[in-house]
């Protein structure tokens, strides 16, 4: 019986590597599998076979000095005011430095409430929904406006950001002049116009007004960048697809943009609603919480109880309140808008 030359045997392997399955071939001389003629899968490489060690650690610590500094500046003083909203001195509560307290329970939260508590939140919720509509609305249609491909249209972009840099006190300023009662610029139209002059800072109604136009003007800009960076990653064959199948400018936005808007929307509306939320500067400069309390929020409220009245108890309260309520429009608009941005993708 003839014997031949035995030829090395090639054998096909399939290496699989942490994390992350691939096919692929690799040749292995006969000597160096543990039997001849048959499918071996190498073992998998890792710390102990002298693979790459991957720094899991690393990440974390690249975090952990924001995170440690935002709990320090924010969690922890955040749940000793919550703490201290429970606890009360008795007569001496207007005392800011008073450190024997007593459990009073709900006594500083029904005490906030009933001393003009609830009439800032009436106020507030009243500015945060105007602000609310004006703000993105004006931002969204501006936005849509700069997105359009027209001559020059890149250079209109840099003024809207610049009422978001410029200091508010200053801007505050600015705006009271404007809407001053005998030589302010509004008054001086009316006057032109042949009408009425308005005193926007005895009026109720006409002093929040001023304040929430001047809130808007203010922010407005910042919501324009945002839509503006959402709109420019829109993929542009759907919207090239849509113009080829005949669908118009309003059809467009109706069906394709604005289902894809819908995330950026979530994080818009969360942002505009805390900043609505906690108006404070503008209203100090301008009306000082008048009149007649009808420009005061939550957080001019707060300013008030703490650093006026000295009563740091009520002032806990009120932060406790308003700490709940951004939470919860926080989980709704996050739960309403970002489940139809998932259901749309």
């Amino acid at each position: 019986m003839a014997t031949g030359r035995r030829l090395p045997l090639v054998a096909v392997v399939l290496e699989v590597s942490p994390g992350r399955r691939e096919a692929g071939t690799r040749q292995v001389p006969a000597s160096r599998l543990p039997g001849r003629g048959r499918w071996v899968r190498p073992a998998a490489r890792g710390p102990r076979s002298g693979g790459v060690r991957r720094p899991r650690l690393l990440p974390y610590l690249f975090i952990a000095p924001s995170v440690g500094l935002t709990a320090l500046f924010s969690l922890v003083p955040l749940g000793l005011a919550i703490q201290r909203s429970f606890y009360g001195g008795g007569a001496s509560s207007t005392n800011p430095f008073q450190t024997k307290l007593s459990f009073v329970g709900l006594q500083n939260y029904s005490g906030a409430l009933s001393s003009g508590g609830t009439q800032a939140l009436e106020v507030t919720a009243i500015y945060t929904v105007g602000f609310i509509v004006l703000a993105m609305g004006f931002g969204l249609a501006t936005a849509l406006l700069l997105n359009m491909k027209l001559p020059g249209i890149d250079r209109l972009r840099a003024p809207f950001i610049i009422p978001v840099v410029v200091p508010v006190v200053a801007t505050a300023l600015i705006w009271a002049n404007i809407f001053a009662p005998q030589f302010g610029f509004i008054n001086r139209i009316l006057e032109e116009l042949g009408l009425p002059q308005a005193d926007f800072t005895s009026s109720p109604s006409l002093a929040l007004i001023m304040v929430l136009t001047f809130g808007v003007w203010q922010f407005f800009g910042e919501n324009v960048i945002l839509y503006l960076a959402a709109l420019k990653s829109l993929p542009v064959d759907l919207m090239e697809a849509a113009s080829v199948d005949g669908a118009g400018a309003w059809r467009r936005f109706r069906f394709v943009r604005w289902p894809l808007l819908r995330r950026a929307t979530a994080v818009i509306l969360v942002i505009t609603t805390l900043t609505g939320l906690q108006t404070f500067t503008q209203i100090f400069i301008l009306t000082n919480g008048g009149p007649n309390g009808a420009t005061s929020t939550i957080v001019y409220q707060i300013y008030n109880d703490a650093f006026v009245r000295f009563n740091t108890g009520q002032a806990d309260a009120l932060a406790g309140i308003l700490f709940l309520i951004s939470i919860v429009i926080t989980v709704i608009a996050v739960a309403t808008v970002g489940r139809g941005s998932r259901r749309d993708a």
